[in-house]
């Protein structure tokens, strides 16, 4: 018998292989090559409602006072309480593996095997070439979807949702004043210091008693600090004898800039560039003229893995909630598959969710925007 995909399909949905692929918790971080870091700092949390308001509650340790040895504790508020409207949006994707690929796809198959397929007996390589064909086409594009709205919502604080039909939607987020700024003058700009950008948003969130663990940009942006004549001034590769720049010519490095940023007590600038792909192109889930900054916050989540130690993330500024999907009783994504074997023979794969970004602390963020990059 050759290769059976209806019996590999209907052996697949009766173990559940489909529901582990759309809700394996490490699917969130994306794969080897194109790691997706917004679920470290908004990881994917499933909740039961798909419309709540999320109660927030922070500690906070505040000094005590001095009194008498017989006198009464004096008792201090030790909570920071809040609370916010979550209401979910609804996502999906479809995918069909059809004839001409589903042909290509029978001959790898008999090439990696060597032996043809059997309902009884499918081949465990035939099982796992579908499922990185339904990960990729199915699962994965829910999850970058969600990647693309956590960016949204921490650089700009407000999601833009896209559709079929001209359907488009902004919704926007709790964004307190002063937290996203532009840069105050053009990092090209040989006369110009960015470093005053950097050092100007650590002082703010100083102020307001935060402080910034994380810093992360593109490459583009990190290109112009590092090209910064000022900067490499601070560093030393710079200098003006007689009203003349002299020093060595080219550029500083990433690790040079990360130096001078920890003489000043300031996290190293961590490089993000994933990219994701549409019908027409492809964007970057960060902006390439932003830089985002990160404070801790004392969160922490707990990933539960299969089968292992569960994944610990420290200062997380929320989470991304996936709720119900349509037609379940339970939280999760939902992915379903369906081989034919009619004319034209084929697979097709439907996937479908319920999810959306929360901030619980929107002060604990803070983004400089529109950073030139380009030398005129």
């Amino acid at each position: 018998m050759g290769f059976d995909a209806l019996g590999i399909v209907e052996l697949m949905t009766q173990r559940g292989d489909f529901n582990r692929i759309a809700n394996n918790p490490m699917l969130q971080f994306g794969i080897a090559n194109q790691p997706l870091l917004g679920a470290t700092l908004l990881p994917e949390k499933t909740v039961d409602d798909n419309q709540f308001t999320e109660e927030g509650v922070r500690y906070r340790t505040p000094i005590a006072n001095d009194g008498t040895r017989y006198s009464p504790v004096q008792l201090k508020k030790g909570m920071i309480t809040g609370s916010v409207d979550v209401k979910l949006g609804y996502s999906d994707i479809g995918s069909e593996m059809r004839a001409g690929d589903y042909d290509a796809f029978i001959r790898l198959i008999a090439k990696s095997t060597g032996t043809p397929e059997n309902l009884d007996n499918p081949s465990m390589q035939g099982i796992a070439d579908i499922t990185k064909w339904i990960e990729a086409t199915t699962a994965l594009p829910l999850v970058n979807l969600n990647e693309k709205q956590r960016w949204d919502s921490i650089v700009d604080a407000s999601v833009v949702r896209v559709g079929d039909g001209g359907y488009t939607e902004t919704v926007p987020l709790p964004n307190p004043v002063g937290h996203r700024v532009n840069a105050a003058g053009d990092w090209m700009d040989e006369a110009y210091d960015p470093y005053d950008d950097i050092v100007g948003i650590v002082d703010a969130a100083a102020e307001k008693n935060y402080v910034i663990n994380r810093i992360i940009a593109g490459r583009p942006v990190i290109s112009a600090l590092c090209q910064s004549p000022k900067v490499r001034m601070r560093l030393g590769m710079l200098s003006i004898a007689g009203g003349i720049v002299v020093g060595m010519p080219g550029r500083a490095t990433r690790e040079q800039v990360n130096g001078l940023l920890a003489a000043d007590g300031i996290p190293p600038i961590e490089e993000y560039n994933a990219s994701y792909q549409t019908q027409t192109g492809s964007d970057y889930y960060l902006k390439r003229n932003a830089m985002v900054f990160c404070c801790t916050t004392g969160r922490t989540a707990n990933i539960e893995l299969p089968d292992s130690t569960p994944l610990m993330l420290q200062d997380t500024l929320g989470y991304v909630a996936v709720g119900r999907a349509a037609g379940q009783t339970k939280p999760g994504r939902v992915l379903k598959s369906y081989a034919y074997d009619n004319k034209p023979p084929r697979i097709e794969s439907e996937g479908w969710q319920a999810s959306w970004p929360v901030l619980l602390d929107p002060e604990a963020v803070y983004v400089l925007k529109e950073i030139n990059t380009t030398r005129s």
